[in-house]
Order: structure tokens, then C-alpha cells, then sequence
């Protein structure tokens, strides 16, 4: 039965099902300029691809709707003449695996990832491997943790380790065995669980480099007479940093920086010394402005000395240019600077959360964004009401208290525990919360917190105040999730992370209400009322019921097929929340529908109202093509002004869906 409804649907509404209907939205601006970026997580490989003479850029991108080794061409000319080249738009080589890495050796570069070599990188990215003598998973987690994963980034190089002239194989290695991921806060916000280790091993090649031999069992690489340990995600780079003549060591981490192992030894016997995190040439840290970074050790500008070309989560990739000082036989960096290409595609970051609004006023459909990072970007439409295919203006970052808003989870605002500590997934919804005429911003994310950017400018050039905190009048105490360690203010509204805020007129009184998930992710409604001639918000009313597939988590996978209220997931600690909704009269019978995360968005259609209940139906995703990698996040759009609501979905890659009804 399910199978026909949806059919009759589809027809009636003539909305396609073709997935090739789906695509991400296109800048149409020639000329523009706009971040370098793939989607979620990039791992470079500087190269000259075409054999030109100049460096280009490839990056390997293993998410779910831009999985891919990407190729960005340099047509600007050397690096050593312009550091800083923009690239041309993105071609596809081949699909892609985690963990790609290059090895710049006397051979030329080689490109490994576990247990693979790929000998056809430069033209075929990962089509062509080669197996290794060594199992990709050959090592065994060495914590006590059961809960999450044991073993992540799996990083693999060659490098002339001892100076024999021979390529031995390098391993990063990230154990979560010890951290255990989720849910392991004590009542203080400290971490109950241990730390998250980076490990660095060297397979020593007893063979030759065109015939290997590996040992059983690799050295673990010491500093300092201890293993060496950086904060996850290793990232080794084994080079002569400081000139001495032998191989020092440069390390990423899971966060954001950087970390130093100066060779104190010899080339042929290397001893390294502590770690030291390194600064920019300023005295600040040198750090990224997301985490789960991966540095790559090149001459990028042929200046003699070795800088970074660093990956950064979002999907960019920045260069750090190594200034050729040394401060106390430390090597000084400047400052990232994120590389840039000919605008391509719309993206923000990475698991984008658009919302279509009319931003400045002048009657066409905009687009303002979250993203992981904790920002809010604003796409403005240049093309005017009316136009299918708008052009757009590259983003910029939403400004609130006179400075770029952003959220941030710290050191312990995640419910994942300490290493999410520079991601702050924001989520948001745009309405005149305060009635004065005004379109304010509520906005949710790591945190669980709700908060209302209000608007004190105008309506064409909204600005917005310092964010403040939602209040409710709770009966009794505020409610929260239970797995929270941290105690919310009286009134304060704190609910499911990373979930969508949404801010409607639901019950048609002239008020703006909030429709979001409660503290046990049930879709609830927090209904405005006048108190005592001032505007006050009710705790959370759970009047929403399907007819099917009352229950579901995250990924919109169902739990209960049959009736019943409406909890979009039942998950707790780090699988609660992370769902994206929208209210919307999709099939224009002047009743809300909701449309939520799904492979794309399934459709909820508002079937009637009795007793004080509003009661839906899910007829299925929107549209057959699947761009979820981790989520999505769904709203509406009508670019060509006919009316009717078009679908348009954030996606993992950061890039934003879109598909006409």
C-alpha cells in the first residue's frame, strides 16, 4: 500500500524521480573566486599532474557524495613566481579510498594508502593498486575501551628512515582504544576516559626499495627515550626541517596543530627529542582553523626549505609557507593561507545546513548556511526573483556582537569527548522571533543550546546583536538531554545537538512558535503565549503522530513501522539528536508538512488534526538519488518564483542539492 501512496504522490505532484535531477547548485558566475575545496575531509597531493612545469593540486576526498581523487590545475605558472595559484575547477579522476598519502622520494613521488600503492596516481588516481607485502590492519589496538572505534587514520609514506639509501615504510597510526569516543563526562566536565594517541612506526626495509622486505614487527619511533604520542591522526613527515643534513619529523594531529621532533641524532641513527608545537612567525600557535588535519612536507615554492600543504576537514587545503628561520633549531611557519580556485559549485564548509530566506530583502531567495566548523555563512542571490539558475555571490561569515559568530564544542562541549573540541555544527532557522519587523536567527549545535541572533539593523542590511540564550518558563527545573554533564540556567533552553531549531507560526495565532526535537528526541512544539502583556515560550508539547514509522534515528532509519508520536530518534549520548527538519506546505493544501534527513529528505505529509494532535504520514524521500555521507539537512527554495517550494539539501560535501518540484 505504502508503494502506491507514494506513486500517486509523485504523479500528482509531477516530482522527478530521476536522480540525476539532483545536483548541486553552480555559482554560474565566471570570474568569481572562492575557496579551493572537495567535500568532507581532504587529503592533498601536490604534483605536477600535466607535466607543465608548475605544481598542481590533487586531492583525495573519501566522503559519500563527493568521493573522488579531484584534480585542481595550476594555469597561473611556477610557485616559485606566484605562491598562492588559482585553480581551475575540480575534474574527477577516479573514486577513492581513506587515508591517500604521497612519498616524495629519489624515485619520484609514490602514493600509498594501507596496504596499497597506486602506480598510476598522476592519470588514473587509485584505479590501478598494488598490493603490499604488509596487511593494512596489522596493527591491534592497545587500549581498554569497547565502545567506538580502535583504529582511525592509517597513514602510510616511505622515507629513507636511516639513511641506507634504502625506502623503508612509515606508519601513522591513531588508536582510539584508550579515548573510547562517546559519553564520559563526570558531573565537573572532565574526561573520565583516556587520551586519543597518535603512534609512529617504521617497517625497516632489510631488502631493497625495488624489492622490499619487512619484517614482522616495526620499530616504534621514540622521542625523547619514550614513544612518540601526538594527539590522534600522525601524519609523519620525515624531513631535514632545520638543514642539519638528517631527517627530523613533523607531525599533524586530530585537532588543529602542529607538532616538532627535532633529529638530535644522526642520519643514519636518528634520535628525536620532545615534541614541540610549533608557533607562526608572530609567536602564535600554528594551527588550522578546523582539525582531522593532514600535512604534506613539499618545497611548494622552490625556495629551498620544506613548507606544509595541509588538509584541513572541511575539504580545503591551505599552505604554510616555511620562512627558512629557525628559532632555536625549530623551524618557523607562517600562518595557513587556504588556496583558492575558479568558483564551481556552491559549498559551505562541510555538512552544510541551508536555509532559503529573502536575506536582504529585495525579493529573491537567498541562501545562509551552517556548517561543522560553527559558522553561519550568507550566499547572496544576484540574479533577482524569477531565475531558475541565479548566479551567486561568494560567502560570507555571518557577524554577530561586532565579530564573526561561531560556535565552538572546546575542550568540553561535545558529547564525544575532547577531541571534537574545534567542530560546533551550527543549525538554524530564520523568523521575527522578537515581532519587531525584523528577521532574527535561532541557531543550535554542539552544544545543544538554543540562541537568538537578533536582528539591529534593518531589513536590507541585517545586523546582529551579541547571541543570548532562548528562555523558557519551565513548570519545575530546565529539561535536558540526561547524558549532559553540565547544568542548563533556569530558563535556558537546551535540547538534542545538532538538530535544527525551527521557528514557525504553528498554531496560526500570530506568534512565532519553535518546533524542534525535545530532550528525549521527540519532535515537540514550544508554543509562544502572551503572559502578563509579555511574550513567553512554553516548555515542549509532543502533539505530533505518524500514522507509519513513528519511531526512527539519526539517519531516518525506522525503528517502529506502526503509528504512534513522532520521535525522530531514539538514540542517546552521541547518536542522539543530528536531525535536520522543515516545515513547509509542500503539496498546497495549506497544511504543514516536514521534511527531514534522510538518504535526501523524506517527505511527512500532514494528513489531519484531531484532538489536539497533528498527525502525518511518511510517503518516502523526495527523490531517488542518494547524497548522504553522515547527513543531510533539508529546506526549501523557489528560485523561479512559480510558488512552489523546491527542495534544496545541504549535503556531507558541503555543497547544497537542489531539485525543482
Amino acid at each position: 500500500m505504502k508503494n502506491i501512496i507514494t506513486l500517486a504522490i509523485v504523479f500528482y505532484f509531477t516530482f522527478p524521480v530521476n536522480s540525476q535531477d539532483v545536483e548541486p547548485l553552480k555559482y554560474n558566475n565566471p570570474g568569481l573566486v572562492v575557496d579551493l575545496g572537495v567535500g568532507l575531509w581532504a587529503w592533498p597531493v601536490p604534483a605536477d599532474v600535466d607535466g607543465d612545469g608548475d605544481l598542481d593540486l590533487l586531492v583525495s576526498c573519501p566522503d559519500k557524495p563527493h568521493n573522488g581523487v579531484w584534480f585542481f590545475e595550476n594555469k597561473t605558472g611556477l610557485t616559485s613566481e606566484n605562491k598562492m595559484p588559482v585553480f581551475e575547477p575540480a575534474k574527477k579522476l577516479s573514486s577513492t579510498v581513506h587515508y591517500v598519502m604521497p612519498s616524495y622520494t629519489s624515485q619520484g613521488m609514490r602514493v600509498l594508502s594501507p596496504g596499497k600503492e597506486y602506480t598510476s596516481f598522476l592519470t588514473q588516481g587509485t584505479a590501478e593498486a598494488q598490493t603490499l607485502p604488509i596487511p593494512a590492519k596489522w596493527y591491534k589496538h592497545q587500549g581498554p575501551a569497547t565502545n567506538g572505534p580502535k583504529v582511525r587514520h592509517n597513514q602510510w609514506r616511505y622515507s629513507d628512515y636511516n639513511g641506507d639509501g634504502v625506502l623503508d615504510l612509515v606508519c601513522g597510526i591513531e588508536d582510539w582504544s584508550y579515548y573510547g569516543w562517546d559519553d564520559a563526562w563526570d558531573k565537573n566536565g572532565q574526561w573520565t576516559n583516556g587520551k586519543l594517541h597518535g603512534f609512529v612506526f617504521v617497517f625497516i626495509n632489510e631488502g631493497s626499495t625495488a624489492e622490499p622486505v619487512y619484517p614482522d614487527v616495526p620499530i616504534q619511533v621514540q622521542a625523547e627515550g619514550k614513544p612518540l604520542d601526538t594527539y590522534g591522526c600522525p601524519s609523519p613527515n620525515f624531513e631535514d626541517f632545520d638543514g642539519d643534513g638528517d631527517l627530523d619529523l613533523l607531525c599533524g594531529e586530530f585537532v588543529d596543530g602542529f607538532t616538532y621532533f627535532q633529529n638530535v641524532g644522526s642520519r643514519t641513527r636518528p634520535v628525536y627529542a620532545r615534541g614541540i608545537s610549533l608557533k607562526t612567525a608572530d609567536g602564535g600557535p600554528l594551527e588550522m582553523e578546523l582539525q582531522m588535519i593532514v600535512p604534506v612536507a613539499i618545497d611548494w615554492d622552490s625556495d629551498g626549505d620544506v613548507d606544509l600543504v595541509v588538509g584541513d576537514e572541511d575539504g580545503r587545503v591551505a599552505l604554510i609557507e616555511n620562512t627558512g628561520l629557525l628559532e632555536k633549531h625549530i623551524p618557523v611557519f607562517k600562518s595557513p593561507v587556504y588556496f583558492q580556485q575558479q568558483a564551481d559549485t556552491l559549498k559551505s564548509g562541510a555538512l552544510a545546513t541551508p536555509v532559503g530566506f529573502d536575506w536582504d530583502g529585495d525579493g529573491d531567495y537567498d541562501i545562509v548556511s551552517g556548517n561543522t566548523a560553527g559558522f553561519i555563512e550568507v550566499f547572496e542571490n544576484l540574479s533577482g526573483a524569477g531565475v531558475e539558475s541565479p548566479r551567486w555571490a561568494a560567502p560570507f561569515r555571518l557577524e554577530a556582537g561586532g565579530e564573526v559568530f561561531r560556535v565552538l564544542a572546546g575542550k568540553n562541549g561535545s558529547i564525544q569527548g575532547p577531541a571534537e573540541a574545534k567542530w560546533g555544527y551550527t543549525t538554524l532557522s530564520i523568523a521575527d522571533w522578537d515581532h519587531d519587523g525584523l528577521h532574527d536567527i535561532l541557531v543550535n549545535g554542539i552544544w545543544g543550546r538554543i540562541e537568538l541572533l537578533r536582528n539591529i539593523g534593518t531589513r536590507q542590511s541585517p545586523k546582529f546583536a551579541t547571541p543570548a540564550r532562548i528562555s523558557v518558563a519551565w513548570k519545575d527545573k530546565p529539561l535536558k538531554p540526561r547524558w549532559m554533564w553540565w547544568t542548563p540556567e533556569q530558563d535556558e533552553l537546551v535540547s538534542q545537538w545538532r538538530t535544527t531549531p525551527v521557528a514557525v507560526d504553528w498554531d496560526q495565532d500570530g506568534l512565532t512558535d519553535l518546533v524542534m526535537l525535545d530532550h528525549e528526541g521527540y519532535l515537540s512544539w514550544f508554543r509562544r503565549v502572551r503572559q502578563d502583556g509579555e511574550l513567553s515560550l512554553l516548555g515542549p508539547e509532543r502533539v505530533f503522530y505518524s500514522l507509519n514509522n513513528s519511531v526512527t534515528n539519526s539517519g531516518h532509519g525506522v525503528i517502529d513501522k506502526g503509528p504512534g508520536v513522532l520521535r525522530l530518534n531514539n538514540r542517546e549520548a552521541g547518536g542522539s539528536g543530528r536531525r535536520k527538519i522543515w516545515l513547509t506546505d509542500w503539496n498546497g493544501d495549506g497544511k504543514q508538512d516536514l521534511l527531514v534527513n534522510s538518504t535526501n529528505a523524506n517527505l511527512l505529509l500532514q494528513r489531519k488534526t484531531e484532538s489536539g494532535k497533528w498527525i502525518f504520514e511518511d510517503v518516502g524521500p523526495l527523490v531517488e538519488r542518494n547524497i548522504r555521507g553522515h547527513t543531510t539537512s533539508p529546506t526549501v527554495v523557489d528560485f523561479n518564483g512559480d510558488g512552489t517550494p523546491d527542495y534544496l539539501g545541504g549535503a556531507e560535501d558541503g555543497r547544497m542539492y537542489y531539485v525543482r518540484q
